[in-house]
């Protein structure tokens, strides 16, 4: 690039990344940091004119003052002006209030914007070679969504802490996180789990043996083994197991059972397979093949790094920001599975060199997002360099989270690219009956063995099947005799939903249009720091507080609380961005019925019906009326139903059952910061200070002493 000698003064929001790209453009440029957003609607009261085509009222932080004044400076100086902000909507929201404060010191100078989805020499040097303006669609998106949150927060807030208590806050999104929390786990307890009884049967492919006694697992799953492990599917033709299915709040969910869950039914199967004669009557052998699966979206890097490191979204995205920052991969707010066509080759040469022909397609793999307001021209999260792998310089200079977040990223993206694993497969199927007169079972023995690994190998992929048996199908042939050797009755019961983790609740918001990238981790952080959820031993649960609120709110604001009312802002949103709604229209259609129905709730509702929790079989020892469990500040307790007329109170212990294990006489109870985190402790604090945040962690502890 030609450089004249004057001042090009670029805006970027990130400190860190400012001295990277100043070293890339070289000689003329001046790379600064607004350190984030300049300016914001005020704290201390809406901000916004709601009877002037809800036009926002703006403030500098204090914080920001100094920044401010030095970016003032070097606007003046400035003979073009160049805003480098992160390329998503608030990034383009960041370059408008920059320019918006900026225009007077300015003056006449145009604001040029440029956007890089990673930061590279040649990505940066390229965009500053093809500047556009700011896009105000984007901008506009992105003050509508602003507008939104502020109008539900500021309006509905207050009325929280009318009808239950101070402090409590409302949002337009995280309200409907919360409640998928507090159905999920109302689901939970009201699940009816239904009994039945699996039955596996052992046998062998001699006709004639000596029965064991007793049998070790080994001898059944030894590759060699004549030992063969059937499950009972059918009798008289006729499966046994069924899907059971429940309608969630979230969708349908479906589980497997037997139609087994008669002991009496059980026991006579029983007698009959002991007594039946065994025949191998079909083996079905195929190929299975397993696809990779797509590259990085946000939601998906979040929920992996969930499972495989155990990391936060808050955390997996501040580890991927400086990922970013230090021009390591591509742009982490994402929703696309797009790889440019330059990664692509890239992806497959690394491949065909490292790996081998066998493990190269022959021709690249393209995924569809399935997300349908994905914004398509974005990247997925890969390797700005995918030959920068752990074992090159840069990464081993990274702290250890950074590597291991970096890793899951390149393999993720380099298997993507890969040819598919192949399992092969055999389903044997087993005819059992005393006689030909007598009740006919089927009984079937599945396996899955690995033949070739494919993308499975950047996964330590298991060498034997699913379950590990590995059969040697080559050992059983149709019309083979086998002979009984054990049977093993299972009881189980229909298992309930599972809670909800971070990683779960996010694909759920994701799954209906909720939210989008940026938002994600922000959420997840709100909804626990604003006490309405807790995560106990890795399952989000909602707090009596998340339970009453959200009760409230679906009670009186339904449309607000209602999941596909949300998408569709969602959705609105997308449209002004595309420049196909209008935003203050946008903003008015929601606003207005929303006020209405906001003052009819405000003078209508009572705060005892959401203050009360429960009515309690009890008496007032003090006065003889009834008593109740109450909401206060610091959780629930036991009142007087009287109250204030009968001042009695008492707290409530909960009990886990478990004795302390370090003074052996106090019970181990669960009790809360006062931020109200759960944890455990000794019911003799402070007398013992036994405390630990997870019933798991006693064990350990016990161990340990």
């Amino acid at each position: 690039m030609n450089f004249e000698f004057e001042l090009n003064l670029v805006i970027v929001e990130s400190p860190s990344k400012s001295k990277t790209i100043e070293k890339y453009l070289g000689e003329g440029y001046k790379v600064v940091s607004s350190m984030g957003h300049i300016r914001d609607l005020p704290k201390s009261k809406l901000g916004v004119d709601t009877d002037k085509n809800f036009e926002e009222l703006y403030e500098i932080s204090v914080s920001k003052k100094k920044v401010v004044s030095e970016l003032k400076r070097l606007a003046k100086e400035a003979s073009k002006i160049y805003l480098a902000t992160d390329p998503d909507r608030e990034g383009e929201a960041i370059s408008w209030h920059i320019a918006q404060v900026l225009e007077e010191p300015a003056k006449s100078k145009v604001f040029q914007r440029v956007v890089f989805h990673e930061i590279t020499k040649d990505a940066v040097l390229e965009a500053f070679k093809n500047p556009r303006q700011i896009d105000i669609n984007l901008v506009s998106a992105q003050r509508a969504r602003r507008i939104l949150d502020r109008l539900v927060g500021y309006k509905l807030s207050p009325l929280l802490w009318k009808k239950i208590r101070y402090g409590l806050s409302a949002g337009r999104v995280q309200s409907v996180a919360v409640r998928f929390v507090v159905e999920r786990e109302g689901e939970i307890e009201n699940f009816k789990s239904e009994s039945y009884s699996e039955i596996i049967v052992v046998l062998k492919s001699e006709s004639v043996i000596n029965r064991p006694s007793s049998i070790h697992p080994s001898d059944i799953s030894h590759p060699t083994s004549n030992f063969i492990e059937a499950k009972l599917t059918h009798i008289a033709n006729k499966p046994i197991y069924v899907n059971k299915k429940y309608n969630l709040f979230s969708g349908e969910y479906t589980t497997s059972a037997t139609t087994l869950s008669s002991k009496e039914q059980v026991s006579i199967i029983v007698s009959d397979l002991e007594k039946s004669s065994y025949n191998v009557s079909s083996i079905d052998r195929k190929e299975y093949q397993k696809s990779p699966k797509p590259p990085f979206t946000t939601s998906s890097l979040q929920q992996e790094a969930s499972w495989r490191l155990g990391y936060s979204p808050k955390r997996t995205m501040s580890i991927a920001q400086k990922l970013y920052e230090y021009g390591l991969i591509t742009y982490m707010r994402t929703d696309s599975t797009n790889l440019s066509s330059q990664a692509i080759d890239s992806i497959r040469n690394l491949i065909s060199q490292k790996y081998g022909k066998e493990y190269l397609p022959d021709t690249a793999k393209f995924y569809k997002t399935k997300i349908k307001v994905a914004q398509e021209a974005h990247e997925a999260i890969r390797p700005t360099n995918v030959l920068s792998n752990l074992s090159s310089p840069v990464i081993n200079k990274l702290k250890s989270e950074e590597q291991k977040l970096y890793e899951i990223i390149w393999q993720r993206v380099i298997s993507c690219q890969m040819t598919s694993a192949i399992y092969d497969t055999v389903n044997i199927k087993i005819n059992a009956s005393k006689d030909s007169n007598s009740t006919q079972y089927v009984l079937q023995s599945k396996d899955s063995v690995l033949k070739f690994p494919g993308w499975m190998i950047l996964y330590n992929a298991p060498k034997n099947g699913r379950n590990g048996q590995h059969l040697d199908s080559g050992k059983f042939k149709i019309g083979s005799i086998l002979s009984f050797i054990s049977l093993n009755v299972l009881d189980k019961q229909t298992p309930p939903p599972p809670y909800y983790n971070e990683a779960s609740l996010i694909k759920e918001l994701e799954k209906f249009g909720i939210g989008r990238p940026s938002t994600y981790a922000p959420i997840m952080s709100t909804i626990q720091d604003r006490g309405y959820v807790q995560k106990q031993e890795g399952k989000l649960k909602a707090t009596d507080v998340g339970k009453v609120v959200t009760r409230l709110l679906n009670d009186s604001f339904k449309q607000i609380m209602d999941v596909n009312f949300t998408a569709g802002i969602e959705e609105s949103l997308d449209g002004i961005a595309n420049g196909e709604k209008e935003r203050a229209s946008v903003i008015k259609d929601f606003y207005v019925p929303f006020e209405k129905l906001l003052l009819e709730k405000t003078n209508n509702l009572k705060k005892s019906n959401y203050t009360t929790l429960k009515n309690l079989d009890e008496k007032c020892p003090k006065c003889g009326s009834n008593l109740i469990v109450k909401l206060g500040k610091y959780g629930k307790f036991i009142s007087c139903g009287t109250y204030p007329k009968c001042d009695y109170l008492r707290n409530i212990i909960e009990s886990t059952g478990i004795k302390c294990p370090k003074c052996k006489d106090g019970d181990v109870i669960v009790r809360r910061t006062k931020k109200g985190k759960i944890f455990y402790g000794c019911s003799n604090y402070p007398k013992c200070a036994f405390a630990v945040w997870k019933l798991e962690d006693i064990k350990k502890s016990e161990k340990m002493s």
